[in-house]
């Protein structure tokens, strides 16, 4: 937009007095002083722009109510900018500001101030005026402490300040005792020693701001010691050395004839690291593929991983690229080194350059020898730097909790009762829950112990010895018998073959099946025979004749990468909707309704392919029960990438295209050509049979971190959607729903009391309205907008109207009527429903 095209809007704005103006991402580098005279202003907003400067005049848009200034280029404000005192809005997320005037201690009626993604090195004293101000964001700058005045925003409900470098927090923020948000995470803030198991994993899952500060100003007082402990994680193939490896690092000793690992082998070493002691917990996984699944439980953020390859494979047998995917999805930025061992059985030869690239988070490629030694020092060294930079591995923990700790690991037991922690906890005067929780917690990722409370078929056992519980679960699925035999079935008697150890006791081993339910390793066979369960894992890898397959409605998964967990924990959940027990290692068939479908992994490809026959008219509810299933394991695997893919008619296995893809050709109402056909297809046609018109053209929202403070439709403060209805409205509904019934009470018990024709209708009338209302009130909140093609005031219309018409005919059939006649006649039901035919 030129400055005279501006001009032009700013005059044509004065003349028709707009209360607002919209000028987002116009290309602007300048605003006139011409802006000043826009004194209806109320809204103005001017972000995704270029400004580097705001005029003077800006300060005389007093009637100034929102100002987004958000993604520009601003460097500072002007003085001026104080005297917007009707302003309770502003926005200067992503800009450059380094420091703010005195003069927004002025702007007292300010409720949300978004500073987001600036380089402010310190806040004004001033910032303690604003006493009307309930969301404060000051996420990403470089802030390193804040003034005492914090503690006067009375009504500060909402204070982001991640990804700063703070030091450490003024006493005076303790008095914020409407705070419901506090964000303090990001390595920024990592001088301020608090874990993150204690603030939090995201936005809407913070811990509360009184336990966060409860435990940073507890810290002042109490001795305290740093935690120095860390978690190591040796991941690959079976066969790479992983154990070898280890006993090289811990022991210098190298066996030959090394057996594989079954299961988790844990070890403790001891390093130094800038003259500090660090303990680190070395956890060798096996590699076998029937193992992969149960891994990723334990495979945790915090922690430096290893992954180890064999230079006599190629990438592709080493999975190399599997391995690093899976270590992103649940590792997080937990930093790796790839250890190319046996380099003296073979040159090491692989694109490192290209791996690093693609993986930011590997920090290092090392080609090592077991056998022989050589490299093994650069990968000690290696270790050290790399655990000397793991965030919060100094954090500093009171002392208290170090001494739980050692009790702990010096009980001689694979496992103790929750309560017996708990007692331990209060004898060493760790007595408040949160500390409780949020220590056990933090062992629980150290992999020193496992806890798993928040199940309630585990919550009574607090399992010490993590090798316990892994190694029972290792036992059962590496168990060969129970795999070619009973074809995945367990059951008492197997159970109790398999665990014939004394520390598997008969009344703990069902506490290891459990543990498998947890992770949705098998699930229970409700067949009348008896405890018995399915191991999806340990069925046969053939597929059965599951049947013909034609004229189907297609539908597939496309992944980066596949874990194998994903298609046994799909068996888990929908195994009740299973044809006749038909499934296998890598897939099933559903039945419901009528309908049919064949649901099935290819690993090496990475898709799930899903066929669905029967009805076209129902078997898109059998597809988005299936879509819902898979949604919900996606959405526990981080950094997982799936893309939906919708099969061609007469090609549904072969010929895709993008589902997202076909929902913008349909939005655009474009034709669509799949590649590798020249025939053009109504995307309707395809995109009909996967979900309602209504369903899929409601727009697709990512919820942000925060809310955006210029949305006319604003979410709560917790960024989760209004309720359906307001409790006034639940209960005038209800009140409604109640006069109506008394009154056909009434008119029941006390006929004679409704002689008149004319009071009857009255009361008729009187009961159809008030059903009316309530049935509008309470349609409302039955969430029937997602089933069915009707939007909630349509669907709020049709309650109220089929509640009058309901009452209605009952007031009419159900209430006694009398005649004309003196003395008046009461007149049968047969006698009115005749009159009326």
């Amino acid at each position: 937009m030129t400055n005279e095209e501006l001009l032009q809007i700013i005059r044509q704005a004065g003349r028709n007095k707009a209360t607002k103006l919209d000028l987002y991402g116009e290309g602007l580098t300048i605003l006139p002083a011409e802006i000043g005279q826009l004194s209806n202003l109320r809204e103005l907003y001017l972000s995704n722009n270029q400004l580097t400067m705001l005029p003077a005049e800006i300060g005389q848009l007093s009637n100034l109510s929102r100002l987004d200034l958000s993604n520009n280029q601003l460097t500072t404000l002007p003085a001026e900018i104080g005297q917007l005192s009707s302003l309770s809005r502003l926005d200067l997320s992503n800009n450059q500001l380094t420091t703010l005037p005195a003069e927004i201690g002025q702007l007292f009626n300010l409720s949300l101030l978004y500073l987001i993604g600036n380089q402010l090195t310190m806040l004004p004293a001033v910032i303690g005026q604003l006493s009307n101000l309930s969301r404060l964001y000051l996420g990403d700058n470089q802030l390193t402490t804040l003034p005492a005045v914090i503690g006067q925003l009375c009504n500060l409900s909402q204070l982001d300040l991640e990804k700063n470098k703070l030091i450490n927090l003024p006493e005076e923020i303790q008095r914020l005792t409407k705070l419901k948000k506090l964000d303090l995470r990001g390595e920024g803030n990592s001088q301020l020693k608090i874990p993150p198991e204690i603030l939090g994993n995201s936005w809407d899952n913070l811990d509360k701001p009184s336990n966060i500060l409860k435990y940073y100003f507890s810290l002042q007082v109490e001795e305290k010691k740093p935690l120095n402990e860390a978690k190591v994680l040796l991941v690959g193939q079976g066969g790479v050395g992983k154990t070898s490896l280890v006993k090289r690092l811990l022991e210098n000793y190298y066996d030959p004839h090394e057996r594989k690992t079954e299961g988790i082998s844990i070890k403790n070493w001891q390093i130094s690291v800038n003259n500090q002691a660090i303990r680190l917990n070395v956890w060798d996984f096996g590699g076998q593929e029937i193992m992969h699944a149960t891994h990723q439980f334990f495979l945790t953020k915090r922690s430096l991983y290893l992954l180890v390859i064999n230079t006599r494979k190629d990438e592709q047998q080493n999975e190399l690229e599997y391995w690093l995917k899976i270590i992103q999805s649940f590792g997080g930025d937990s930093p790796i080194i790839v250890v190319a061992n046996k380099i003296d059985e073979h040159p090491f030869d692989i694109d490192q350059r290209g791996l690093c690239q693609k993986y930011s988070a590997i920090r290092h490629i090392l080609p090592v020898s077991c056998e022989t030694g050589q490299g093994l020092e650069d990968l000690r060294s290696a270790i050290i730097n790399e655990i000397a930079q793991l965030n919060h591995i100094h954090d500093l923990l009171p002392q208290s909790w170090f001494q739980v700790k050692t009790h702990l690991e010096q009980i001689e037991k694979d496992y103790i009762p929750y309560g017996d922690y708990e007692r331990l906890c209060h004898d060493e005067k760790v007595t408040d829950g949160l500390s409780q929780s949020t220590l056990i917690d933090l062992l629980h990722h150290l992999g020193t112990v496992l806890n798993f409370r928040d199940d309630p078929r585990l919550e009574d056992t607090h399992v010490l010895n993590p090798e316990w519980v892994t190694n029972g679960v290792y036992k059962i699925l590496n168990d060969n018998w129970l795999m070619t035999q009973y074809r995945g079935i367990l059951d008492r008697a197997q159970l109790k073959r398999i665990l014939n150890e004394p520390r598997y006791p008969d009344n703990k081993q069902l506490f290891i099946v459990d543990m498998m339910r947890k992770f949705e390793l098998c699930f229970p066979l409700e067949d009348g025979v008896g405890d018995r369960f399915l191991i999806p894992d340990l069925l046969p890898k053939e597929q059965p004749a599951t049947g013909e397959w034609e004229d189907i409605l297609a539908f597939q998964y496309h992944y980066n990468v596949l874990p194998s967990s994903v298609i046994s924990r799909f068996i888990v959940r929908m195994h009740h909707h299973s044809d006749r027990q038909t499934w296998w290692r890598s897939g099933i068939v559903l039945k419901h309704q009528g309908n049919r479908a064949l649901v099935k992994s290819d690993r090496e490809d990475r898709k799930i392919f899903i066929s669905i026959g029967g009805s076209p008219s129902t078997r898109r509810e059998l597809l988005a029960m299936i879509r819902s299933q898979f949604y919900a394991i996606h959405q526990t695997i981080k950094g997982l990438e799936v893309k939906e893919k919708v099969g061609i008619p007469g090609h549904p296995n072969n010929i895709v295209v993008d589902y997202q893809t076909l929902l913008e050709y349909e939005k655009q109402g474009l034709r669509i050509i799949p590649d590798g056909l020249q025939e053009s297809f109504d995307p309707r046609q395809l995109s009909d049979g996967i979900e309602p018109t209504a369903i899929r053209q409601k727009p697709y929202i990512p919820i942000p971190k925060l809310p955006d403070i210029m949305s006319d439709n604003q979410q709560p403060e917790n960024n989760k959607p209004s309720p359906q209805n307001s409790p006034a409205e639940r209960g005038i509904a209800l009140g409604m729903a109640v006069i109506v019934l008394l009154l056909f009470v009434i008119l029941v018990l006390f006929p004679r009391a409704t002689e008149s024709g004319t009071t009857l209708a009255i009361v008729r009338f009187l009961a159809a309205t008030f059903a009316g209302i309530a049935g509008y009130l309470f349609a409302g909140t039955l969430g029937l907008e997602a089933q069915v093609p009707l939007n909630k005031s349509s669907i709020k219309a049709t309650g109220a109207f089929a509640a009058f018409v309901i009452v209605l005919l009952l007031f009419f059939y159900g209430v006694p009527t009398f005649d004309n006649s003196t003395p008046p006649k009461r007149v049968s039901y047969y006698e009115r429903l005749s009159s009326y035919c």
